[in-house]
């Protein structure tokens, strides 16, 4: 029985080819979706980061206009509890645009529209570019000074506060 070798080392050579080129094929899919999986990690983190500065932002301008804009109601929009459509404050972050909206904390008084407890809701979003968000929501305020004049504890009576020179709380909100 004669047989015939010829083009055998050929066909030899294109399957060694074809299962190399499989193998590189796959390990360079495996590398790109590591790259991409880092990356998009990367950016979660710092939309969640530029989230906190929102957070931050808003305790300091809090802080600074508490006296200004007439005792917060410049800020509380919404008679229903809920956040305005529109932010309070918005600015760019670096990789992000950050929102924050304002809201009056259900404090015992009938109206969204007016505070009385020295404490506030605050919302940030952060965008990135990709449309990817993060939500950080907490309450922020100043703890009220003792009661004077007949009011409920925890509700301020004296309106005409200097809070300039205070910090403003952050209060964990657990959902």
């Amino acid at each position: 029985m004669v047989v015939n070798d010829r083009g055998m080392a050929l066909v030899s050579v294109i399957v060694i080819l074809a299962v190399l080129m499989t193998l590189s094929h796959i390990l360079f899919e495996k590398t790109w979706h590591s790259i991409r999986q880092c990356a998009r990690a990367d950016s979660r983190e710092q939309i969640f980061w530029a989230a906190q500065s929102g957070i931050e932002t808003a305790r300091e301008r809090l802080t600074k206009t508490y006296a200004t804009s007439s005792h917060w109601a410049n800020y509380l929009l919404s008679s229903q509890g809920v956040y305005p459509s529109i932010p309070t404050w918005s600015f760019n972050s670096p990789g992000a645009i950050v929102e924050i909206f304002l809201r009056d904390n259900p404090d015992g008084d009938g109206s969204y529209l007016e505070d009385n407890d020295l404490k506030i809701f605050v919302l940030s979003r952060a965008r990135n570019r990709q449309g990817a968000e993060v939500f950080i929501e907490t309450l922020c305020g100043f703890e009220p000074p003792p009661s004077r004049g007949g009011g409920r504890p925890g509700h301020v009576v004296n309106q005409h506060l200097d809070l300039t020179a205070a910090q403003a709380s952050v209060y964990e909100i657990y959902e």
